[in-house]
């Protein structure tokens, strides 16, 4: 190796080095972007946080978590940003996990929805209906019209008077 090529390699080496995660959800999307999808499970749905700053993740272990998820944390966020990380599993205190808040978040919405007098009322007509599932319906977007370009509906661009 020629005297440029190693001082080129090591610039090189470090800058293929991704910035350490400034939060909690940082860390998700990091693994979720190594598609290492069995400890991203784990994370959403075990991992109540604490605290966090970079380097430092501490948090409250929901019930069933595995035993070694505090060190699989450790070993791939090591791995992937070249930095230790010290996480630690404390008893309580912790907020709710992304699992959790999203099974509050669909339990709420059924409530609301359970709640609303149309709904009420057809459950009501038809005994033995339930409801079997609950969907989110984005409306579609629509293309803003340019300023200064008017939109004539029905006008044909081929008028030969």
């Amino acid at each position: 190796m020629t005297a440029a090529a190693r001082q080129i390699a090591p610039q090189t080496m470090a800058s293929a080095q991704p910035a350490s995660p400034q939060s909690f959800e940082d860390v998700v999307a990091l693994i979720e972007a190594k598609r290492d999808i069995s400890l991203r499970l784990d994370v959403e749905r075990f991992v109540r946080p604490i605290s966090f700053r970079p380097g430092a993740i501490t948090f409250e272990p929901a019930p069933g978590a595995p035993a070694n998820l505090a060190g699989r944390l450790v070993r791939a966020l090591k791995e992937w940003t070249g930095q230790p990380w010290l996480v630690a599993a404390e008893g309580n205190g912790g907020a709710e996990s992304a699992w959790e808040k999203e099974k509050r978040e669909q339990r709420e919405t059924r409530t609301q929805i359970e709640a609303d007098s149309f709904v009420k009322s057809v459950m009501e007509t038809f005994p033995g209906t339930e409801i079997v599932g609950i969907r989110q319906v984005t409306a579609p977007e629509v293309a803003p019209v340019a300023e200064g370009v008017e939109v004539v509906e029905g006008a044909d661009e081929d008028d030969d008077d």
